[in-house]
This record gives structure tokens, C-alpha cells and sequence, in this order.
């Protein structure tokens, strides 16, 4: 293993961006997914409520997070992948007026233009779009009241 100096090359390489990318920030929670790179929230010149993902061929994509499911503005927070889930866990949220109380979100990142209503205490999720598999005739239940693994 040789140390880095000065004088030795350096093992980083800078990747190129497109001119639309998320601003400089800290205290985020990135993590990988099928090829993509997810980034949500953190600080920058203020605490940020936004989500970017960053393929393969170098370009950022802002992600929708604006419901009142999303996490408000967040940072000191972790994100993993699995399964086809992003799971976004604890973090600081920077607002006094926040109503928000969990402390784990979960963004499927395959699923797009399905519907979903909640029906007593379970979440239903009908359809879709599924990743390259196209339209879905998938019938999901959730329910809040049972415990995270």
C-alpha cells in the first residue's frame, strides 16, 4: 500500500457534471442504487429539502420530494438501498414548525405513476410503472400500525 503525497498521482478522478446539479452541501445521506447515485437534503448556506439522483451517464436528476409523506428539511440523516428501496433513517430536521415525527422514510425508487389512498390505518397502492417491466397490475397494502422490521 503506498501513502499519498504531494508528488504521487492522485487516485481520485472528478466526474463530469451537466450544468443543472445539486448546490455544495454537508450532513446529507447519499447512497447507490442500479447504477445511480441518490443524494437527499443536508446544508448548504441552509438546511435543504431535495432529492438528486446521478446516473451512469453523468447527469443529475432532481427528484420529486415535495409531498407531506417527504421528509422536510433534513440533515445528519442516513439513506441505504435495498431491494428496490431507499430507506432514509433519523437526521435533524430544521423547523420549528414541523410536524413531522417519524423518523424513517421510504422512497420506492422502480414505482412511478401509480395511485395510493389510505384506507384506515393501511396505505393502498395500486399499478404503475415498474422499472423496464412497464405497467403493473400490482395491489400493495401497508400497514401503519404493525411494527418496522
Amino acid at each position: 500500500m503506498q501513502a499519498m503525497s504531494q508528488s504521487s498521482s492522485c487516485l481520485w478522478t472528478k466526474l463530469p457534471q451537466n450544468s443543472w446539479s445539486p448546490c455544495d452541501r454537508y450532513k446529507h445521506a447519499c447512497c447507490s442504487y442500479d447504477g445511480s447515485v441518490y443524494i437527499l437534503g443536508g446544508r448548504g448556506s441552509s438546511c435543504l429539502r431535495d432529492f438528486w439522483r446521478y446516473s451512469v451517464c453523468n447527469e443529475w436528476t432532481e427528484l420529486s420530494c415535495t409531498s407531506e409523506a417527504a421528509p422536510e428539511e433534513l440533515e445528519e440523516h442516513t439513506m441505504v438501498a435495498h431491494e428496490g428501496f431507499l430507506y432514509v433513517f433519523g437526521g435533524m430536521l430544521d423547523s420549528a414548525y414541523t410536524k413531522a415525527s417519524c423518523a424513517l422514510w421510504v422512497f420506492d425508487v422502480n414505482r412511478k405513476g401509480h395511485s395510493a389512498v389510505v384506507v384506515g390505518s393501511a396505505m393502498l397502492l395500486y399499478g404503475g410503472l415498474v422499472d423496464i417491466k412497464g405497467s403493473s397490475q400490482d395491489f400493495w397494502s401497508l400497514d401503519f400500525t404493525q411494527p418496522w422490521p
